[in-house]
C-alpha cells in the first residue's frame, strides 16, 4: 500500500517537472512567436509616361452608296473604276430626251406668258384694262415658271451626280442598262480623313479627352505612322464589355489608309506623378488588393489599396498608400496582420526605418 503512494507522488512530480520544462514553471504563458526577416521598400511618388495602346478600325470620313431615284436607262457613264471626283461632277445620265423636249415647250410658253404680262402690265398703267386681267395674267406666268422648274427637276434626278470629293468603288452597271429606284451604281467615299473607331476600358476614361493626339500604325504599312486627336466619345459605357466608344480623325492625304482596315491606335499622355510598389508587395484576394504597411515600431498591417496602371515589375497605387509609407515587397507570405517583423539589411531605400 505505501509502495503504490510512493509511485503516485513520484509520477506527480514527474508531471510537474515536464510542464515546468514547456511552459514555464507556475504559469501557462506561451512562448512568444519568433519575428519573420522581411524586405522593406519606402513608397515614392515618381513620374509616369503612360502610353495607351488599342485595336481600332478605319472608317471613311464620308460614304455613301450611289444610287437611282427613279426608273430610267442609262444613256452615258462619265466615270472609271475608282477614280477620284470632285462634288457635282456627273456621273451618271439616264435618259432624259422627253424631259427635254418638256423643257423645251416650257420655256417656250414662259416667253410668251412673260410678254403678254408685260403688255398687260403697259395697259394697266394707261388704266386701259382691269386690274383683275393683270393679276390674271400675273398667275398665268408663275404656272408657267413652276412646270419649267418641273420638268428641270425631273431632269436633275436623271443626272447623277457625285455628291461630295471622293474616291469612286467599283461600277455595277452598264450602258443600257435600265436603272430602279435604289440599284447601287457605285460607292463613294472620303478617305483623305480617315476615322478610327475603338474602345476604350472605363478604367482610362478619366485620362482620355476630345482633342487628345493618337497615332495609328497598320500591319499593311509598316513604318508608315499616321496622326490625328480624338474627335468624339460616346456617352455610354457597354454594360457587358465594361469598356467606351472612341472616335478618332486621322490625315490620310497620301490615301494609304481604307475604309475597314485595322489600325493599331497608341495615346501618349502626358507624364504624370504616380505612387508606384513593386508587383511583390501586393496581396491578391479576390479582385481586392492589399499591402502590408510596416510602422515605427516594425509592425506589419494590412491595409486595402488600389490599384492602377502595371508596368516593368511596378503597380501603381492610386488610393491607399503615401509617399511616406514603408511596405514588406518580401516575405509578405510568411507574416499576419500585426506581426512584429525583423527588417533585412538589403531593404530598398530605407535609410530611416529602425
Amino acid at each position: 500500500m505505501k509502495a503504490k503512494k510512493v509511485w503516485a507522488v513520484v509520477s506527480l512530480i514527474l508531471l510537474v517537472s515536464i510542464y515546468k520544462l514547456f511552459y514555464g514553471a507556475g504559469t501557462s504563458k506561451v512562448r512568444a512567436r519568433p519575428q519573420v526577416s522581411v524586405k522593406v521598400s519606402r513608397v515614392t511618388e515618381s513620374k509616369i509616361h503612360t502610353v495607351l495602346e488599342f485595336i481600332g478600325t478605319a472608317v471613311s470620313n464620308e460614304s455613301v452608296d450611289i444610287t437611282s431615284s427613279v426608273a430610267q436607262k442609262v444613256t452615258k457613264i462619265n466615270f472609271s473604276d475608282c477614280d477620284f471626283v470632285k462634288k457635282g461632277d456627273v456621273l451618271v445620265q439616264q435618259n432624259i430626251d422627253k424631259q427635254l423636249a418638256i423643257k423645251k415647250q416650257a420655256e417656250i410658253n414662259l416667253q410668251e406668258q412673260q410678254r403678254e404680262l408685260t403688255r398687260i402690265s403697259t395697259l394697266k398703267k394707261r388704266n386701259v384694262i382691269a386690274a383683275k386681267e393683270y393679276d390674271s395674267q400675273t398667275t398665268k406666268v408663275q404656272d408657267a415658271q413652276a412646270k419649267l422648274a418641273e420638268v428641270e427637276e425631273e431632269i436633275k434626278e436623271r443626272t447623277i451626280v457625285a455628291p461630295f470629293d471622293g474616291m469612286l468603288g467599283i461600277r455595277k452597271i452598264s450602258v443600257g442598262a435600265l436603272l430602279s429606284p435604289g440599284t447601287v451604281i457605285t460607292t463613294i467615299d472620303d478617305i483623305k480623313k480617315i476615322k478610327v473607331d475603338f474602345s476604350v476600358p472605363e478604367k482610362y476614361l478619366s485620362l482620355i479627352t476630345n482633342g487628345c493626339k493618337i497615332e495609328a500604325t497598320s500591319i499593311a504599312l509598316p513604318g508608315k505612322k499616321f496622326h490625328g486627336t480624338v474627335q468624339a466619345i460616346s456617352p455610354r459605357i457597354s454594360a457587358t464589355s465594361r469598356s467606351i466608344s472612341v472616335r478618332g480623325i486621322i490625315d490620310n492625304d497620301d490615301y494609304l489608309l481604307r475604309s475597314g482596315m485595322m489600325l493599331n491606335v497608341i495615346i501618349e499622355m502626358q507624364d504624370r506623378n504616380a505612387i508606384q510598389v513593386s508587383e511583390s508587395a501586393i496581396l491578391n484576394v479576390g479582385e481586392k488588393h492589399y499591402v502590408y504597411v510596416v510602422d515605427s515600431e516594425n509592425r506589419a498591417k494590412q491595409r486595402e489599396i488600389e490599384i492602377g496602371e502595371r508596368r516593368d515589375h511596378l503597380v501603381e497605387v492610386t488610393k491607399g498608400l503615401t509617399s511616406s509609407d514603408t511596405v514588406i515587397i518580401d516575405g509578405v507570405v510568411k507574416i499576419s496582420d500585426g506581426d512584429v517583423v525583423k527588417i533585412s539589411k538589403d531593404s530598398e531605400n530605407t535609410d530611416e526605418v529602425k
